[in-house]
């Protein structure tokens, strides 16, 4: 009589009991793995502190629409938290460009006031608004807009004295209006430094906030944007352990954008500061920056590019954040 075995071979490979231990085997050393993993992770620092800051009730209401306190609780960098909230920002910045007819960068060095729905705009009487200076212009002459709101700014090395610290960006789109430009949106940043002796508070607190339509938007009447997404973090000094005030000193976080303006602008030759960034073949863009949650600080870090070039204005700015756009003057058209 012919007799099978319990043990039949599986082809000509591995026999089923083989099988079974190796199986049995594997789960043993992957649970083993799960464990050390979750130990190790479990150990690891967190960066979960937070710092309040004195940002004032008026602060809180430009930015935030909040009137509750005077205060504002910020996680301390790195905030992962706070990253998180970043790239869902980024990503709808994205969206906004792509759908807009045209963007204006802004530069101040207050809070933004300014946030409307709809501007005034004729294009049988009005100038061409084909730069952020001429957009400046008019809507200080069609809205009354304090000329200490937005600076007269061109780029970093154009104007004298210390550069903008905080960005309004105006995205611009169709109305269904004649005589109306529609906001779309607009994203304010802010770079709040904090030198408080009597506090011990030193550090930013930097912030992007998003200004858009009330759902569903109402055409033909004067109202204001509403907040609609933020993040904010609070970037330590880069040294605090050592001489904390002349340390401190040359933390930052400028510029926050730079303009390239049309080659053919060449025909009119400026300063070597104004050409070197007359670089765009077509259209006008911009170069952006946002502060990055990730970032342990905004130390001071080291620019070799050369003074005749344009990236001498921002070749720093990759070594203190990952948040950077290309973003053209004038998308849609």
């Amino acid at each position: 009589m012919k007799t099978t075995s319990p043990f039949r071979s599986l082809g000509s490979g591995y026999t089923s009991v083989e099988l079974l231990l190796v199986l049995a085997l594997s789960a043993v050393v992957l649970g083993g793995l799960v464990v050390s993993y979750g130990t190790l992770v479990r150990n690891q620092p967190q960066p979960v502190s937070v710092v309040r800051l004195p940002l004032s009730n008026t602060r809180l209401t430009n930015f935030y629409a909040s009137t509750s306190s005077t205060y504002k609780d910020t996680p301390v960098a790195p905030s992962y938290g706070s990253l998180a909230r970043a790239e869902m920002l980024r990503e709808q910045f994205y969206h906004d460009i792509l759908s807009a007819t045209a963007v204006f960068c802004l530069p101040r060095n207050v809070d933004n006031t300014w946030k409307p729905a709809y501007i005034s705009y004729n294009p049988e009487t009005d100038d061409e608004l084909d730069t952020p200076q001429k957009f400046r212009q008019h809507i200080m002459r069609v809205a009354g807009v304090s000329p200490s709101l937005y600076l007269d700014y061109r780029n970093p090395g154009v104007t004298t004295g210390a550069l903008p610290t905080n960005l309004s960006i105006f995205i611009l789109s169709y109305s269904g209006l004649a005589t109306r430009l529609r906001v779309q949106a607009i994203y304010d940043i802010d770079v709040i430094r904090f030198t408080d002796d009597k506090t011990k508070t030193f550090g930013f607190h930097a912030s992007v906030k998003r200004y858009t339509d009330p759902f569903p938007p109402v055409q033909g009447t004067s109202y204001n944007l509403v907040p609609s997404g933020s993040y904010s973090v609070f970037f330590p000094p880069a040294n605090p352990l050592t001489n904390k005030a002349a340390d401190f000193a040359k933390d930052g976080f400028t510029p926050l954008f730079v303009t390239f303006e049309r080659y053919t602008r060449l025909a009119d030759r400026e300063t070597t500061a104004i050409d070197r960034f007359k670089l765009a073949a077509e259209r006008p863009f911009y170069f952006i920056w946002w502060p990055d949650p990730a970032a342990r600080h905004l130390g001071e870090q080291t620019n070799t590019a050369p003074a005749n070039t344009p990236q001498q204005a921002y070749n720093h700015m990759a070594g203190r954040t990952s948040f950077m756009f290309t973003v053209p003057m004038f998308p849609a058209l």
